[in-house]
């Protein structure tokens, strides 16, 4: 049983600390069950002729998990796992300027999920998307995709257990005139997917209070701990709303803040807790909301994959934007 807690709305959170090594030549990042030395996972980087990859591994069997692609010059973020057919992946991309989620160094991404039975699915719920949509992103795994390769890999989402049971016909009933409302029964069995959108974000706890209310000590207490948080590497990763929010009117604190739209509880969050002198390594805190994981049946192993990816993201975030500049 991985150790959880309780978070704020009384949702179980699985704890992992998350620690780089502060060896240069190393490049391990491992991922370690909380208050143990037990290693879940970890990630390692090679290098190739065009791209700098970073895998991902299962440390119990020592099972290649996903896998993690950027070209060396240029821009691209592409995770795959080793099942999937080739030319497919997951592309994080950066959220547009146009869209109401944006923010600094925000990304988004698609992925398949299960249909959680107590809200319509995406394609209910908002018109065809438009170039113009509030996360534009490359959608990587269609729906003509998906249906042509369910048999080649094992992408997520793990389907649940199906609700009814269909025997297969004998030898001597294959004529049988209720095979047809056999074959709908299967496919009515058959758990509903989509393609949800996902958005990460820096996470910081800055309130903004009035000046004027502020005493010097104050001023410079929080001058500090604002560039600490600008430092910070925290973050959160939240599944994006089906339906686009309308846009929100500006808040009372000011024109230097950004108000964003409401967002659903985080499924991912990461809490930095690097010391402020370290040099090459990073540390912190990885939660995830366990019981989201499985109503969405993806793999936990991908939500460390992509959680170590942004922040692997936000500490070279200088060398990426250079490249895009290219």
């Amino acid at each position: 049983m991985l150790p959880t807690h309780q978070g704020h709305d009384g949702t179980a959170l699985s704890r992992y600390t998350v620690q780089s090594s502060d060896v240069i030549s190393d490049m391990r990042v491992n991922v370690i069950e909380e208050s143990s030395q037990k290693v879940m996972w970890y990630k390692e980087r090679f290098l190739t002729d065009d791209e700098i990859v970073e895998h991902i591994y299962d440390n119990a069997t020592t099972t290649l998990c996903w896998s993690v692609h950027r070209p060396k010059r240029g821009w691209y973020i592409r995770i795959r796992c080793p099942s999937f057919p080739p030319g497919y992946h997951i592309g994080l991309t950066p959220v547009p300027k146009t869209s109401p989620y944006h923010s600094e160094a925000a990304l988004c991404f698609s992925c398949r999920t299960n249909v959680p039975r107590s809200i319509p699915a995406l394609s209910d719920l908002s018109s065809p998307r438009s170039p113009q949509s509030s996360v534009d992103t490359d959608i990587t795994l269609t729906e003509a995709a998906a249906s042509s390769s369910t048999a080649l890999h094992s992408y997520p989402p793990t389907p649940p257990i199906p609700a009814v049971s269909i025997r297969p016909p004998s030898p001597g009933h294959e004529d049988d005139p209720d095979q047809p409302r056999k074959s709908l029964k299967s496919k009515a069995g058959k758990p509903k997917t989509q393609v949800s959108q996902f958005l990460l974000s820096r996470h910081t706890q800055s309130v903004a209070q009035p000046a004027s209310q502020q005493s010097f000590l104050t001023r410079a207490l929080s001058l500090w701990k604002t560039t600490e948080d600008a430092q910070s590497l925290s973050f959160t990763l939240s599944p994006v709303p089906a339906v686009t929010p309308h846009p929100s009117a500006p808040g009372p604190s000011g024109p230097g803040m950004q108000c964003l739209p409401h967002m659903p509880p985080p499924l991912v969050q990461f809490h930095d807790r690097t010391p402020a002198f370290a040099f090459r390594s990073t540390t912190g805190m990885l939660e995830i909301d366990e019981g989201e994981a499985r109503v969405l049946g993806v793999q936990v192993s991908f939500w460390v994959t992509v959680a170590l990816t942004y922040l692997g993201f936000l500490e070279d975030r200088d060398s990426y934007l250079a490249a895009l500049s290219d």
